[in-house]
């Protein structure tokens, strides 16, 4: 049956005939051939997965760096020399070790500071680090951060801080700092020896690396 007669029967003055109502009835037949399909209530599954709540998500630990303290008490003299010097911030020890047969060899001319006799490792600034961690420069000489040491004398002397890294025999990685360029001046002006106790202590004066070389405590003052 086509939509314009379902229009047309319900017009007034139109009515079916015998040959409309025998086609409606065929129809009626086809219909009910098929069977109806049940609808579901259930609303349909979400196939999207919520995300797990807050609480069990699991929580990633921010590392905290922790450097070893010292209750080492300033020398008297770099104390002096903090005042001289105008220097804002509190000269820290760096380092301490003995002095070896290497440390005072005029033909190496260098002090080396391995990193196990370091008290802190955060006295070098972001661009000084990149410089010393790249390791096409590591061991070639050339290429190291500039630096000035104070002697307790209160004398200047310029020098070069430099990464040094090497393999021991056992395939152990060493790596050490090596202080260099008027080294071997530094040792024949104060007398330094192997065997020799020092401190090494450090600050910043207008962004500038300073060192203080300490090896005679209070015990001596060279400016009496």
């Amino acid at each position: 049956m086509s939509l314009y007669k379902d229009i047309m029967w319900n017009l007034p003055g139109f009515s079916k005939t015998a040959k409309d109502k025998e086609e409606e009835e065929s129809m009626r037949r086809i219909f009910h051939l098929f069977p109806k399909r049940k609808r579901s209530l259930r609303s349909p599954p979400n196939k999207k997965h919520s995300p797990p709540p807050l609480s069990k998500l699991p929580i990633k630990k921010r590392t905290v760096y922790q450097y070893t303290t010292t209750t080492t008490k300033t020398p008297q003299w770099i104390r002096r020399l903090k005042k001289d010097m105008n220097i804002a911030d509190d000269p820290f020890l760096l380092a301490e070790k003995p002095l070896d047969l290497d440390d005072v060899d005029p033909d190496q001319n260098r002090l080396s500071i391995p990193f196990q006799s370091l008290k802190r490792n955060d006295f070098l600034t972001c661009d000084e680090g990149v410089i010393l961690g790249d390791e096409r420069v590591n061991n070639d000489g050339r290429i190291g951060v500039a630096a000035c040491l104070v002697d307790q004398r209160n004398k200047q002397w310029k020098m070069v801080l430099k990464k040094w890294v090497r393999v021991s025999d056992s395939g152990k990685v060493l790596q050490s700092f090596l202080l260099s360029g008027a080294w071997s001046d530094v040792v024949e002006a104060n007398g330094l020896r192997d065997g020799d106790n020092i401190s090494l202590w450090s600050f910043r004066l207008n962004g500038f690396l300073f060192f203080a070389l300490d090896f005679a405590g209070d015990s001596t003052d060279f400016l009496e």
